[in-house]
């Protein structure tokens, strides 16, 4: 993939996360995709990345997110970095903690690896602690 493919892959990437489309968010992956995820592990196919974005989807509504980086690598194999701001409100289970009405700010990253034009593995990172903190799971005290 050029530069420029992979700047239009993750735009539409990006869009269909606005829209909360699980289905067209897997159409991004090849079938035997890998994500790695500190929310939902281990994931293997399509099918299961699919349901882990549905999930997501349930979970934390009215979802915004803000692309603030783009970081290519076309040395090594076609790779790109995503780093991005997300928003919304924490509208259903997640983690056995029911919908609390929470509005929660994530940061984030996604290392994605591309193969024949769609993501063959991906590694997610993000501020997971930040975010149990916004829903009232973890606290924290004053330093």
């Amino acid at each position: 993939m050029t530069n420029d493919e992979i700047r239009a892959f993750v735009r539409r990437y990006v869009d269909y996360c606005e829209k909360g489309n699980a289905h067209d968010l897997a159409s991004c992956y090849t079938d035997n995709a890998h994500v790695d995820s500190p929310m939902f592990h281990d994931l293997d196919g399509r099918a299961a990345i699919e349901k882990s974005w549905a999930d997501l989807f349930r979970a934390i509504g009215e979802s915004r997110i803000q692309l603030d980086d783009i970081i290519i690598d076309n040395e090594a194999g076609a790779r790109a970095v995503i780093v991005f701001t997300t928003k919304g409100m924490h509208q259903g289970m997640l983690f056995g903690v029911p919908a609390t009405g929470r509005r929660v700010e994530v940061r984030g990253a996604f290392i994605m690896k591309f193969e024949n034009g769609l993501i063959a593995s991906e590694l997610r990172v993000y501020d997971f602690v930040g975010m149990l903190v916004q829903l009232g799971v973890l606290k924290t005290k004053a330093v």
